[in-house]
């Protein structure tokens, strides 16, 4: 078989490798689809600010066929397609009796331990998810990012009144996440007002295909705020804003926009920002940030089988995996490009 390394920032490497035995709670999988994250851009170009290392084979989001099962294995069977977490964690830690994004003792595939860029790969049975019934096996590798998303709505839902149906939502952010997040609001959750603002056209347009709201950049411009509360609640417009975009201008922004009492949802992630905190006060707002989709990968699976027209618009490119350096290229240009896909 065949792997595909990134020895170092910018150099994929094919090698010829063994293909191994599954162990006994292990599957042996044929890997088919690989979609390039963020934080796989940032590993490729030698800028990812995170835990990490080279040599390394990427891949976080991707979805295969089961080719062998070890004896112990319940969950898949050879000829199932499935995808895969990408946090590896420990389910012992008091971290992950609450949420096993947060494990104490985590490792992230395709980023601090091998990913899927390989024909074939072999993982635990506990970090993989059977496909409903009947799924675009095309479509099955967002199954980790709109998990992410929905992993964030979840965590917002619980304190904003357990329904989105009345809430006025912007997102900021038009990326696959923010799309995801999108899309499930509008899908999944009944939310009536749902907004999304990006840079890049081709991504409102899809979010405008879907009947979201694109606003102004003037409407989300706080220009000049002032020491009074009036002037501090004059751009509060939204009951929840969701940052995607890990751009610290636009957090700092987004404080402006949610309403008193509102929540502020954060998957974006900044080094640094300097923030106006006396909003967070005076507003008395909820801010959270959410990480990982463990946890949420049926919630993904059940709307990308339920609206897969929909859940096509995430991804704008395919390439084979021998053009990984072109995929890259393609991938750092927001307009005109959602998921970009390798296949094996």
């Amino acid at each position: 078989m065949y792997e595909y390394v990134l020895q170092e920032p910018m150099s994929i490497i094919k090698k010829e490798m063994d293909c191994k035995d599954p162990g006994e709670n292990e599957a042996l999988i044929r890997v088919e689809n690989v979609g390039i994250c963020g934080s796989d851009i940032h590993l490729f170009h030698g800028t990812y600010n995170g835990p990490y290392r080279y040599p390394m084979l990427l891949g976080h989001e991707w979805s295969g066929t089961v080719v062998k099962t070890g004896g112990k294995v319940t969950k898949v069977q050879p000829g199932d397609k499935v995808t895969g977490d990408c946090s590896k964690y420990c389910d012992d830690c008091e971290s992950c009796k609450t949420d096993k994004n947060l494990c104490l003792n985590i490792e992230k595939f395709g980023i601090t331990i091998d990913g899927a860029t390989s024909e074939y790969i072999i993982r635990d049975e506990k970090y993989l998810y059977k496909a409903p019934e009947g799924v675009n096996a095309k479509l099955l590798c967002l199954s980790e990012p709109v998990a992410v998303a929905a992993h964030l709505l979840a965590k917002v839902k619980r304190v904003c009144g357990g329904s989105f149906k009345d809430k006025k939502v912007l997102i900021l952010g038009g990326g696959v996440i923010g799309m995801s997040t999108l899309m499930l609001l509008i899908k999944m959750e009944g939310c009536r007002q749902a907004e999304l603002y990006d840079l890049a056209h081709s991504r409102t347009a899809i979010a405008e295909s879907v009947n979201a709201r694109i606003p102004s950049a003037g409407e989300l411009d706080s220009g000049s705020i002032g020491d009074s509360y009036s002037s501090m609640y004059q751009m509060a417009k939204y009951d929840i804003v969701l940052e995607t975009t890990g751009v610290a201008p636009v957090f700092v922004n987004a404080m402006y926009l949610v309403k008193p009492g509102g929540v502020l949802g954060c998957v974006g992630m900044i080094a640094k920002a300097e923030i106006p905190q006396k909003i967070i006060v005076t507003k008395s707002l909820t801010i959270i940030g959410s990480i990982g989709g463990t946890g949420h990968f049926n919630r993904a699976m059940e709307f990308i089988a339920r609206y897969p027209d929909t859940a096509s618009k995430l991804i704008s490119h395919y390439y084979p995996i021998d053009r990984a350096d072109e995929a890259f290229k393609t991938a750092g240009v927001p307009e005109g490009t959602m998921k970009v896909v390798l296949t094996l």
